[in-house]
C-alpha cells in the first residue's frame, strides 16, 4: 500500500475540494491532504484512528447509509467506488501512513532495474520499461522496419521527411551503428533547431501581434524566435537557457542575444487601445508572466491562487504574490538589436528591471485595486528555499531562475525531460505534462522519469544527449503496429509494449506537403510570412493579410505570421496551439475538415502540382506505373504494394477519362499551375488528382 499510489488520486479526487489546502473552502475544519488530522484516538474530533477503520469518523462517513452523513454528500457527481473504498480501509488498517506527493521529492540515485530478457535493452531507458513489461507479463514488440525508422526519426526530429535517397542509403546502410549515426546527424541539423523550436513557442504563447480587439502586429517578435531556434541549435545548457530567457538582462556583461532572449515575456498579450486601464492590463500580463513560469518550468497549475489557496496543492495565495512579485517589477523595453542580416534600425523585444520598485500585495478575491498584505519576492514553501545571491537586497528574478535549474528543485528536470518523451512518444511519462501536482496524472513509470532528470542534470542539462538517449533506445525503435494481446491488457500503451501512432501537428502536416513535393523553402530565421488565406477567411475584419509570394509562402509553418485573434486556419483546422495562452500539450482531433482541407487547401494544390512536375522531371521514371510508385515514396516514404499500385493506377485512369470527359474543369486545375509544362492538360490534371489523393492519406500525415 502507497499513499501516492494508492489513496492519493482517491482523495484529490473526492475530498480535496472541501477538506484540502484552501483554507478558505475548506469545511469542518478537516484537511485530508497531510497527516495532521491522524493519528491515535486521543481527541475525539481527528478523523482517522490509525490502525482503526471502524473507528475513525472518516471511515463511517464514506459507508453511512444516511445521507445526511455520508460524505461525498449524496448530491457529488464524483462518489467513492467500493474498491476505493476497500482501498481506504485497508489503508487505515495499515497506519494511514502519508507521503509528500511524488513530485514535490528529490529524485534519488536509482540502480537499473534487473530484468530477464537481457539481450533486449539497448540502453538505461529500456530496463526500466521492460521490468514493467516483465511484471505484467508482455513482451516488448520487435524493432520497425528501418523505412518506418527514418521516417518516424525525421518526422519527430526535424518535422519534415526525408528524401528517397535518404531512405535508400539507411536502409542499405548495414553498419551495427547506423541509427546511431542518423540520429547524430539529424541531431545536428538546423532544421532541428526549427522543429523543437516549434514546441517551446506553445509554452512561450508566441505571437506576431498584441492581442485583443486591437491586435496590432509586432514586426520585431521574431528576433526571440531567432534567437530560441539558435539557442537549440547550439545545444545552449537548459538551465542557461532557462537563466537567459527568465533574466538575461541581469547577467553581468549580458549580451544582445541574452537580452532579446528575455523576449519569453514579452509574447504576453498588450492592450494598447484607447480608453484601457494601463494599471490594469499591466497587472494581467504579471499574471500571465506568473502563470507561464509555474506551469512551462514546474508543471504547477497555480492560476487559481491568483484568488485563493490553491484546492488540491500545498501553494497558498501568499506564496502566489510571492512569486508575482518577481515580475512586478520588471518592465517592457525595445532594445536596439541591429545584427547581421538586420537593417541598422532593428529591434528587438525585451524586459528589464524597473529602476523603482513597486511594492506587490496580496490581491483580494484576485481584484488588484483591493490590495492585502504586502509580499516579497520569494517561492513555494512545499520546494526547496530560494538561495538570494545577495543577502542585503530582495530577491529578483535571477534569483528566482537559477532557483529553477538547481538540481535540488524537484520539479524543473522531470518537467522538462517529460516534456522530451511526450515530443517523441506522443504523450508523457506523466501524460499531464502541464500539471505534475496532485491533479495531474500519475508517472506510469516513476523510476525512469527520475532516472532521465537525474541523468539530464547530470549531463549538464543537455537536450541533445537528452533525445539521443531516449531515441536510441529499444523502446522508440518498437513497431507501433496494434497487438491483439495488448488490446485488453494495456489499450492505451501505457506500458509501451509498442511505439506509438498519431497524427503531426498542423505545421508539420503542411511541412510534409511542401518538403515531399519539393517546394519547400528551408531558409533559417527571419521575419514571419503570410501564405494565402482561404476566401472569405479576413472578410468583415479590420485585419490585413498582405499574401507572401513564392518562394516565403513555402517556408516552414513556425515562420507564419501569428495572429493572436485569428489563428492560421489550416493550423486551426488541426489543433493549433491558442497563442493567447501557455500550451503544454496539443489535442489530436479526427474530423471530416482534415480530409476537405487536405484536398482543397491551396497549398495542397501547389505541392500537388510542384510534386507532378517532380516526377515528370526524374528521367528515370519512363512509365506511368514508376512514376505512380515514386510519388507514393515521395509522400508516404515507402514503396507501394502491388495491390495499391493497382489501385493507383486505376485511379490515374478514372481521372483521366473524368478530365477529357470534362475538359473545362482539367483547363481549370492545369491553369491554376504558374509553371510551363510540357504535358498535357487533360494528363497534368489527372496527375494532380492523384497527387491530391496521395496527400489525403491518413498514412501522409500520420507518425507511426
Amino acid at each position: 500500500m502507497q499513499f501516492n499510489r494508492d489513496i492519493r488520486p482517491i482523495l484529490s479526487a473526492a475530498c480535496f475540494r472541501c477538506h484540502g489546502a484552501d483554507k478558505n473552502a475548506r469545511e469542518a475544519n478537516l484537511r485530508l491532504d497531510q497527516p495532521a488530522d491522524s493519528g491515535p484516538n486521543v481527541d475525539e474530533d481527528r478523523a482517522i484512528t490509525t490502525g482503526k477503520p471502524d473507528e475513525s469518523k472518516l471511515f463511517f462517513r464514506i459507508t453511512s447509509e444516511d445521507h445526511s452523513e455520508r460524505m461525498p454528500p449524496p448530491d457529488e457527481v464524483r462518489q467513492l467506488s467500493d474498491p476505493e473504498i476497500k482501498l481506504l480501509r485497508r489503508w487505515i488498517e495499515e497506519g494511514a501512513r502519508y507521503e509528500p506527493h511524488w513530485a514535490f521529492i528529490a529524485p534519488k540515485p536509482l540502480s537499473l532495474p534487473e530484468v530477464d530478457r537481457t539481450s533486449w535493452p539497448i540502453n538505461a531507458v529500456d530496463h526500466f520499461v521492460l521490468k514493467r513489461l516483465e511484471q505484467h507479463g508482455l513482451r516488448p514488440s520487435q524493432e520497425a522496419d528501418k523505412t518506418t525508422l527514418i521516417r518516424r526519426l525525421y518526422l519527430d526530429l526535424l518535422g519534415i521527411v526525408p528524401r528517397p535517397k535518404e531512405v535508400d542509403e539507411f536502409t542499405a546502410d548495414k553498419r551495427p551503428d547506423s541509427f546511431e549515426r542518423l540520429v547524430d546527424r539529424l541531431l545536428a541539423s538546423p532544421h532541428f533547431g526549427e522543429r523543437f523550436a516549434r514546441h517551446w513557442m506553445d509554452l512561450a504563447r508566441y505571437g506576431d501581434s498584441n492581442g485583443y480587439s486591437g491586435d496590432g502586429s509586432r514586426p520585431w517578435a521574431y528576433r526571440w524566435r531567432d534567437w530560441l531556434i539558435d539557442a537549440i541549435n547550439t545545444d545552449l545548457p537548459f538551465d542557461r537557457f532557462t537563466i537567459e530567457q527568465l533574466a538575461g538582462d541581469l547577467l553581468e556583461d549580458r549580451t544582445i542575444q541574452q537580452q532579446i532572449a528575455t523576449g519569453f515575456h514579452r509574447n504576453t498579450l498588450t492592450n494598447s487601445e484607447g480608453g484601457s486601464d494601463k494599471e490594469e492590463y499591466r497587472v494581467r500580463q504579471v499574471v500571465d508572466r506568473t502563470n507561464t513560469t509555474a506551469s512551462v518550468w514546474l508543471g504547477l497549475t497555480v492560476g487559481c491562487c491568483e484568488c485563493h489557496d490553491h484546492k488540491y496543492d500545498p501553494l497558498t495565495q501568499r506564496e502566489y504574490y510571492g512569486l508575482f512579485a518577481f515580475f512586478n517589477n520588471a518592465e517592457e523595453a525595445d532594445i536596439a538589436a541591429a545584427a547581421a542580416g538586420h537593417p541598422k534600425s532593428a529591434k528587438a523585444q525585451a524586459i528589464v528591471e524597473r529602476t523603482e520598485r513597486i511594492e506587490t500585495h496580496v490581491h483580494v478575491r484576485g481584484n488588484f485595486l483591493d490590495h492585502g498584505e504586502q509580499v516579497q519576492p520569494h517561492t513555494f514553501a512545499a520546494l526547496p528555499p530560494l538561495q538570494p545571491r545577495r543577502a542585503d537586497i530582495l530577491p529578483d528574478r535571477l534569483d528566482l531562475a537559477r532557483w529553477l535549474v538547481h538540481p535540488d528543485n524537484p520539479l524543473t528536470s522531470r518537467v522538462a525531460t517529460n516534456r522530451h518523451w511526450h515530443w517523441l512518444f506522443g504523450k508523457g511519462i506523466v501524460q499531464t505534462t502541464e500539471d505534475l501536482g496532485t491533479q495531474g496524472s500519475r508517472p506510469t513509470h516513476p523510476q525512469l522519469l527520475d532516472w532521465l532528470a537525474a541523468e539530464f542534470i547530470r549531463h549538464g542539462w543537455s537536450r541533445k544527449q537528452t533525445i539521443r538517449l531516449i531515441v536510441t533506445s529499444a523502446t522508440y525503435r518498437q513497431s507501433s503496429r496494434i497487438r491483439l494481446d495488448l488490446l485488453e491488457i494495456d489499450p492505451d500503451n501505457e506500458l509501451l509494449a509498442r511505439q506509438n501512432r498519431f497524427r503531426v501537428e498542423g505545421e508539420v502536416v503542411r511541412d510534409v506537403l511542401l518538403s515531399s513535393s519539393g517546394l519547400l523553402q528551408t531558409d533559417i530565421g527571419g521575419p514571419s510570412v503570410r501564405p494565402p488565406l482561404p476566401d472569405g477567411a479576413i472578410k468583415g475584419t479590420r485585419f490585413k493579410w498582405p499574401a507572401s509570394k513564392p518562394p516565403d509562402s513555402y517556408r516552414r509553418s513556425l515562420y507564419i505570421f501569428t495572429q493572436r485573434t485569428m489563428l492560421y486556419p489550416m493550423m486551426g483546422t488541426f489543433d493549433g496551439a491558442d497563442p493567447n495562452v501557455s500550451c503544454s500539450r496539443r489535442s489530436r482531433s479526427n474530423t471530416p475538415l482534415h480530409a476537405l482541407v487536405l484536398m482543397n487547401e491551396s497549398v495542397v494544390l501547389d505541392s500537388s502540382r510542384a510534386l507532378v512536375h517532380r516526377l515528370f522531371g526524374e528521367r528515370k521514371l519512363e512509365s506511368d506505373r514508376r512514376r505512380l510508385a515514386y510519388a507514393m515514396r515521395l509522400v508516404v516514404g515507402r514503396q507501394p504494394t502491388v495491390a495499391e499500385l493497382n489501385e493507383l493506377a486505376s485511379l490515374y485512369d478514372e481521372q483521366l477519362r473524368l478530365c477529357r470527359d470534362s475538359p473545362t474543369a482539367a483547363a481549370q486545375i492545369a491553369a491554376l499551375d504558374g509553371e510551363s509544362t510540357a504535358i498535357p492538360t487533360v494528363e497534368f490534371a489527372a496527375w494532380v488528382m492523384v497527387a491530391r489523393t496521395l496527400f489525403n492519406l491518413d498514412e501522409t500525415i500520420t507518425r507511426e
